[in-house]
């Protein structure tokens, strides 16, 4: 069974495509489904991350490849010495150990907007990229700024910014596991006004499911099972609830009843196994903190600013989903 992707139009003369996660940590292993897909459909297709692994520590426990010093490093199997805290280096090393494939991973150093944008424009110079797909696991992303229970929009909206200001055709936002973020309290009815918003104008661009008999789902299920389960390895407590969501689980159940990164209460729901598409420009032009994220050179100061503005404003209130 294939994933069936309705962004296929918007990709057909499209030939290198990155996949990247937007908001950094495990959001990369949120895309591996649409890598697999659009690879069985002919595609070249690149994975890279807005990523939380230091980078001087993965220098020391592999061997990467230097792109841009200090902001664009390819991780490549195998990791030599464990580390708590590496995620796109034990994927690269899965896909050689599972897959006997040689697959670079891109890791964008954590930084603000103006350096990313050297990050981004490197890698896409690299690898002749014609279309980016920017991964969310959750849907902060899709966030305005002006909501009391945001989410980590800070981090999804640097990678927005930057990826703004990029000279190719395809620019597109993915977003899987509605509902998983629990940590975040962040609110699922102004998430729905957003995405609402967003139809308005044109820009939801469809939706599809993973399911269990799909080769693309147990390719993810299997990659995000080998780095959690490295020893001492942090896991993603947003596809720790996708997968079991998509083998049928709902309420509160825990993939990993042990795990310090999750919360005691979840509720898993089929609405964590669905993706949602959407254009990003119109995703960029509906978010209300860009431009004050647009100078910035570290995350830092993204958040300094991101939290003085949200200081001042009547935030749209956090309202309970309408269904008994």
């Amino acid at each position: 069974m294939n994933l069936n992707l309705p962004i296929f139009d918007q990709l057909a003369n499209s030939q290198n495509i990155l996949i990247a996660g937007a908001g950094g940590g495990f959001d990369i292993f949120a895309g591996l489904p649409l890598y697999f897909a659009l690879r069985e459909k002919g595609k070249t297709v690149h994975l890279a991350n807005y990523s939380f692994t230091d980078f001087e520590i993965a220098t020391i426990v592999s061997k990467p490849e230097i792109l841009v010093d200090g902001l664009v490093m390819g991780t490549r199997a195998p990791v030599m010495k464990r580390f708590p805290y590496f995620p796109e280096g034990f994927l690269t090393q899965w896909f050689k150990e599972v897959r006997d494939e040689d697959v670079t991973v891109w890791m964008l150093a954590k930084v603000g907007v103006v350096p990313l944008i050297t990050a981004y424009q490197a890698l896409v110079n690299h690898l002749k990229i014609d279309a980016l797909i920017l991964v969310d696991g959750g849907v902060d992303s899709i966030m305005r700024g002006d909501e009391v229970g945001a989410g980590t929009l800070v981090e999804d909206s640097i990678s927005l910014a930057a990826a703004d200001t990029l000279d190719i055709p395809v620019k597109i936002l993915a977003c899987i596991g509605f509902g998983t973020e629990v940590e975040e309290a962040l609110c699922h009815y102004n998430a729905l006004e957003n995405m609402a918003a967003l139809a308005q104008e044109g820009a939801f661009l469809g939706g599809c499911a993973l399911v269990p008999q799909m080769e693309a789902f147990k390719h993810y299920e299997s990659a995000c099972r080998y780095v959690w389960e490295q020893p001492g390895h942090a896991k993603s407590h947003i596809s720790t609830r996708i997968i079991p969501a998509v083998h049928g689980y709902v309420g509160n159940y825990q993939m990993y009843p042990f795990d310090p990164f999750n919360s005691s209460s979840v509720f898993l729901s089929p609405l964590m196994t669905l993706y949602w598409f959407f254009d990003a420009a119109t995703v960029i032009k509906h978010n209300l903190i860009i431009d004050l994220l647009r100078p910035t050179m570290t995350t830092h100061e993204a958040m300094i600013r991101v939290m003085a503005y949200r200081q001042h404003l009547k935030a749209r209130p956090c309202r309970p989903i309408p269904y008994p």
